[in-house]
């Protein structure tokens, strides 16, 4: 995610897909040396729960880009 002026533009797009074996669109990407994770919003929240799960991706990850606020921003574009 980006933040330009008051606008953010967001990386992950409805092409990336969770790596879970799961269909989802990827909210969250794990980049490490040896390539990238891509999480749907419902498995990122799973591994972080999970103290050994979360503790091996950041062993993994020298970056974790999270865009799950844009499911928050999604939803509220659907009230107005």
């Amino acid at each position: 995610m980006q933040i330009l002026t008051d606008k953010i533009e967001w990386t992950l797009t409805n092409l990336d897909r969770c790596d879970f074996n799961c269909t989802s669109q990827a909210f969250v990407r794990a980049v490490g040396n040896t390539g990238e994770l891509l999480f749907c919003s419902h498995h990122y929240n799973n591994t972080a729960n999970d103290a050994q799960a979360y503790e091996n991706l950041m062993k993994f990850a020298y970056q974790v880009v999270d865009e799950r606020e844009r499911l928050i921003e999604n939803r509220l574009q659907g009230l107005n």
